[in-house]
């Protein structure tokens, strides 16, 4: 009796160890979503950030990262003399431009400020390193975003209109 007792303690230990594993390789699993080929790889994002770049991807948004302008200028160099062409979001179906990640509304449309201008450029130290939604939604240029980056997702957006 009492070694029936002890394999049944024994298998239910195994059976929380092997759950447990179970529930930590998912808990993964759903941060570390796989990255679709229509954007841009190479970092670690969850599923919902996937999921909005998708939607935004959809609807015609790309975002184009900040560029060194002048030779003194570069990611990292807080040099105040360099000069930096200024990122921003556009719309490609729409010619929409933003300044800030475009909100979804209520409609479920993404809309954005329509206060970007590309060519637009400032003086100073590097800019901040892209976030998540930025990299991902981005084509080439910039620095990967830190693994520890904010997704850059902006709530939903009540006083858009589209």
């Amino acid at each position: 009796m009492k070694r029936s007792i002890v394999l049944t303690r024994v298998a239910i230990a195994v059976a929380v160890l092997c759950a447990s594993i179970a529930c930590a390789g998912f808990a993964n699993a759903a941060h570390d979503a796989a990255i679709p080929k229509q954007l841009r790889g190479g970092i670690s994002v969850d599923r919902d950030t996937i999921r909005a770049a998708l939607g935004m991807q959809y609807q015609g948004w790309v975002y184009v990262m900040p560029k060194p302008k002048s030779e003194t200028a570069g990611w990292g160099n807080d040099d105040p003399r360099g000069t930096w062409y200024l990122g921003y979001w556009i719309n490609e179906a729409t010619r929409q431009t933003s300044n800030r990640t475009p909100r979804l509304n209520h409609e479920g449309d993404y809309v954005g400020d329509n206060k970007a201008e590309a060519g637009a450029w400032r003086r100073g130290g590097s800019p901040e390193p892209p976030n998540k939604i930025q990299w991902l939604m981005s084509k080439e240029g910039g620095v990967k975003p830190d693994e520890d980056a904010p997704t850059g997702l902006p709530p939903v957006d009540s006083d858009s209109s589209g």
